[in-house]
């Protein structure tokens, strides 16, 4: 799978904006809550995160399971799902095996743990097709290991269906810009909540 989205920052007291109208988009659904658990792995060293790697077992939601996402020249990212299996400790062996060559003689441990408590609004065309999903997430997270407390916030993401034109991501941007809301300057949740923990470059 290929995943087509963009990220945005949004303060704790601003409502989700609607995106009815914006391009094919005729509709924004109402929302549907669920509570995402996930647990990310990595070399202690962070080097599959420096790669632009990311492996994480999350439960909750509609995708629950373990998912490994590698980047693409066309700066999307591919992503590779296996069911949650066994112990929460245990990585497939076919996703680990995906990562070998990047890990060296390092192996995976629990980096990160966050939980986020998601709103999904369907994006749908005026024919009913989902178009994209528009989920506004309420998050919270910790290192692993590390003790040093609880991190929270608060950030939308607009992710394309397979069906979507490449476009309406660059529609919806603009959108959201009017009513100043602004594409996020953190990649993913994994990076904003190690920071400066992360080897330059």
């Amino acid at each position: 799978m290929i995943e087509r989205e963009v990220k945005f920052e949004l303060d704790l007291d601003v409502p989700v904006p609607r995106l009815d109208g914006v391009g094919p988009v005729a509709r924004q659904a109402d929302p549907v809550k669920s509570v995402l658990e996930a647990t990310y792995y990595d070399a202690r060293d962070y080097r599959l995160l420096g790669s632009g790697v990311t492996l994480r077992r999350r439960t909750g939601g509609s995708d629950a399971g373990w998912h490994l996402k590698l980047p693409r020249q066309d700066g999307h990212r591919e992503e590779i799902t296996e069911p949650l299996g066994g112990p929460a400790s245990a990585v497939p062996p076919a996703l680990a095996e995906r990562v070998r060559d990047r890990l060296g003689d390092e192996i995976l441990v629990p980096v990160a743990r966050i939980t986020t408590t998601r709103y999904s609004y369907s994006l749908l065309d005026a024919d009913d097709h989902p178009l994209a999903t528009l989920v506004d997430d309420h998050v919270t997270a910790e290192v692993a290991g590390e003790g040093t407390g609880l991190d929270s916030w608060r950030e939308l993401e607009v992710e394309l269906t397979d069906q979507a034109e490449e476009g309406l991501l660059g529609l919806v941007t603009e959108a959201l810009a009017t009513v100043g809301v602004r594409p996020s300057r953190w990649p993913s949740k994994l990076r904003r909540v190690l920071g400066d923990r992360l080897p330059p470059g």
